[in-house]
C-alpha cells in the first residue's frame, strides 16, 4: 500500500531542529489489546478505568472507543480520545528508573488500549493515518497528558512528572473507519500530513517551550490536532500560559475509619487486633498487594501514628499483631493497655515495593525467611501463598523465647527452625545463606528484623553476590533508630535553609513547610517519601534504597543528614 506524505499547511516553520522531517515508523503489530471498566483506583476513592484487562479475539471499535471500554471522566474520552496507544519498550526504561515495580510497569500499566514495540512519540506525528488490521482506519489526534493518578497507579511519586518530562506518555487516535481489531493485527502508516510535528514535538511546546509564539500559531491551525489542544494553544496566544501544576500533584493519603472488633492476647508481649471498615463501599477494591501494610492513627485526638504489616484479611477487614515495645514511645503501650473493642481508628493502606524477580517459577526457587521476633507478621501472607503453591521454604525464626513466638503454630514445622535466646540458640547467617555457586543457585531471601540483623544479612548477601532481585528486606524500627542529631537542609530550587531538629524527621519539616511530599510507611520500607540528594553527607536508614540509589536519593522519613545537605524535592 502506497504512503502519502504531504507538507504542512502553513509555510511558517519553527527554527531547526524542529523542522526536521520525522522518521517514518516501521510497520508494527498489536501486542496487546485491552479495555477496562470504571472502578476505584487501588484503595483510594478515586474513580478510574486505567486498570484495563486483555481482550481475546476480535473486539469492535467504534468512533468512541472499543466495545466494553469506559472512561471515568468526560475529559478522558470522546471521539478524539477513542483509542490510546503506548510503546511497550518504555516499560524497560521505567523499570530501570523506578526498580521494584516490575509488576506495575508492564504492558497495560498506563491504561493503553493497544501496545506495540516500534511506534513511539518520536516517530508518530499528529494527523498520521494508520490502517489497523483489515477494517479500521485511525488518525493520531493528540498526546496523552499524564496526571496525578499515575503516581498512585505505580506507587511512584514522580511517575506523572517523569512521564511528562521524558515524553513517555503515549498518544490518542480518533477513529476514521470503525471495525474489528484483535491482537496480532498490523499497524501501517497510510498518510502523513504533518511530517515535522511528531507527538514528542507537540509535547515540547505543550510543557516546555510554552511561549514559542511561532509554534503556537502553527499548532492552532495544524490539521488533525484535537480541538482540545487547539483551544489550549489559542488561549495561550491571548491569555498566556495556563497553570498545569495541579494535574501532576500528589494524591493525599486517604484515611478511613475502622472499628476494632477483636483484641486477643497471643503471647505475654503480643496482642492480635482485628479491624473492620466502618463505612464499606461495595465498589472498593480491597484485595491485598504483596507485602501490604497499614498506618493507624489512634489515641487522644489521634495523636499516635504507626505502621504495621497485615497478617491476614484484606483492606476491608484485616488482622494485625502488635508487640509491646520495651522502649515504647507510648504507641504500643496505648494499644495494649487502653485500646478497646469498639474504638474507632483512622487507617490508611499501603504496601512495601519489592524488587524480587516475579518471573521465576515459585516451585523451582528456594525461599529463605530470616525473621526477628514480631517481624514474622511481615511475611505471614507470603508464607501462606508459597505453601499453597508447594514452593520450597526455609523459615529461620529468632525469638526471645518460644513463649514469645507469635504464629509459630501456623508455620510449617518441617521447614521452620526456631532460635530461642533463652535456649542459647543463635542465628548463624554463614550457614543459613547458601553459596550462589552451589546447588541452590535459585534462591530468594526475605527478612524483617532489627537493624543489626538486616545489616549483617545485607553484608552476607553482598559478599555472596546476591542480586537485589533475589532480596526483600523490611524494617519497622522507624525514624528513631540510631542517634537523632539535628541537621540543616537547603532546597536546591529556592536556596531556602530549613533546620531539622533532633526530634523531627526531614519529612516532618518539609510537610510543615508546606511541601507536597508523598509518604506512606514512615519507617523506610516503601520509598514513597524519597527526595533527590544533591549534595552532602547522609546517614541512610530504612531498606527501600539500594547502594546505588543512596548516592542520589534519601528517605525523608528516616534518613538524616550530617551538617548541611542540599536536596531537590520539586
Amino acid at each position: 500500500m502506497s504512503l502519502t506524505c504531504t507538507t504542512p499547511a502553513l509555510s511558517s516553520q519553527v527554527s531547526s531542529p524542529s523542522t526536521t522531517f520525522v522518521p517514518l515508523p516501521p510497520k508494527d503489530v498489536v501486542l496487546s489489546l485491552r479495555t477496562g471498566k470504571i472502578r476505584n483506583l487501588g484503595t483510594a476513592k478515586i474513580r478510574s478505568a486505567i486498570n484495563k484487562h486483555p481482550r481475546d479475539g476480535k473486539v469492535l471499535l467504534n468512533t468512541l472507543g472499543f466495545d466494553g471500554d469506559e472512561q471515568a471522566h468526560d475529559t478522558h474520552g470522546g471521539p478524539d480520545k477513542a483509542v490510546m496507544q503506548y510503546c511497550s519498550r518504555h516499560y524497560e526504561t521505567w523499570n530501570e528508573e523506578a526498580p521494584g515495580r516490575a509488576h506495575l510497569f508492564q504492558i497495560g500499566g498506563f491504561g493503553e488500549n493497544i501496545s506495540s514495540a516500534h511506534m513511539s512519540e518520536e516517530n508518530v506525528c499528529i494527523g498520521d493515518t494508520f490502517r489497523l488490521g483489515n477494517e479500521v482506519i485511525l488518525q493520531v489526534s493528540l498526546p496523552r497528558q499524564p496526571c496525578f493518578k499515575l503516581n498512585h497507579r505505580f506507587q511512584y511519586k514522580k511517575a506523572s512528572s517523569s512521564s511528562q518530562n521524558s515524553g513517555r506518555t503515549g498518544w490518542y487516535y480518533r477513529v476514521i473507519e470503525p471495525g474489528h481489531v484483535e491482537v496480532g493485527d498490523e499497524l501501517e502508516l497510510e498518510k502523513r500530513i504533518n511530517p515535522t510535528w511528531s507527538v514528542s514535538r507537540v509535547q515540547h511546546i505543550l510543557y516546555h517551550d510554552t511561549n514559542n509564539r511561532e509554534a503556537l500559531l502553527e499548532l492552532c491551525q495544524l490539521p488533525g490536532l484535537a480541538d482540545e489542544l487547539v483551544r489550549l494553544f489559542t488561549s495561550r496566544l491571548t491569555k498566556g500560559v495556563e497553570d498545569m501544576s495541579g494535574r501532576l500533584g500528589a494524591i493525599p493519603m486517604e484515611w478511613r475509619p475502622f472499628k476494632l472488633i477483636e483484641k486477643t492476647t497471643l503471647t505475654p508481649r503480643i496482642c492480635k487486633f482485628v479491624f473492620a471498615e466502618v463505612d464499606k463501599d461495595p465498589n472498593q477494591d480491597v484485595s491485598l498487594p504483596p507485602f501490604p501494610h497499614v498506618r493507624l492513627k489512634f489515641g487522644p485526638d489521634f495523636c499516635y501514628t504507626r505502621a504495621y504489616s497485615i497478617v491476614s484479611g484484606d483492606f476491608g477487614k484485616f488482622e494485625l499483631a502488635i508487640a509491646r515495645a520495651d522502649d515504647s514511645r507510648r504507641g504500643s503501650r496505648f494499644l495494649h493497655q487502653e485500646a478497646n473493642v469498639g474504638d474507632v481508628f483512622e487507617v490508611a493502606s499501603g504496601k512495601v515495593p519489592s524488587k524480587l524477580d516475579s518471573t521465576q517459577d515459585l516451585r523451582t526457587t528456594k525461599h529463605i525467611f530470616v525473621i526477628g521476633g514480631i517481624r514474622i507478621t511481615a511475611f505471614m501472607l507470603t508464607i501462606k501463598s508459597l505453601l499453597d503453591a508447594s514452593a520450597p521454604l526455609e523459615i529461620h525464626y529468632a525469638v526471645r523465647s518460644r513463649r514469645d513466638a507469635a504464629y509459630l503454630d501456623q508455620l510449617p514445622s518441617h521447614c521452620t527452625t526456631v532460635y530461642a535466646k533463652d535456649e542459647g540458640r543463635r542465628l548463624n547467617l554463614d550457614t543459613i545463606i547458601p553459596d550462589r555457586n552451589g546447588s541452590d543457585s535459585s534462591v530468594k531471601i526475605y527478612s524483617c528484623g532489627p537493624s543489626s540483623l538486616l545489616k549483617a544479612l545485607k553484608n552476607r548477601t553482598t559478599v555472596m553476590s546476591y542480586p537485589s532481585t533475589a532480596l526483600h528486606f523490611e524494617s519497622f524500627e522507624g525514624p528513631e533508630e540510631g542517634p537523632m542529631e539535628p541537621f540543616e537542609v537547603q532546597l536546591k530550587s529556592t536556596k531556602q535553609i530549613l533546620p531539622v531538629p533532633a526530634k523531627k524527621s526531614l519529612l516532618d519539616v518539609l510537610k510543615e513547610a508546606e511541601f507536597d511530599i508523598e509518604s506512606s510507611c514512615h519507617v523506610g520500607n516503601c520509598g514513597t517519601c524519597m527526595v533527590d540528594l544533591v549534595k552532602g553527607d547522609v546517614g541512610h536508614r530504612g531498606v527501600a534504597l539500594d547502594d546505588e540509589q543512596k548516592r542520589s536519593f534519601m528517605l525523608s522519613c528516616v534518613s538524616r543528614g550530617r551538617g548541611r545537605i542540599v536536596i531537590d524535592c520539586d
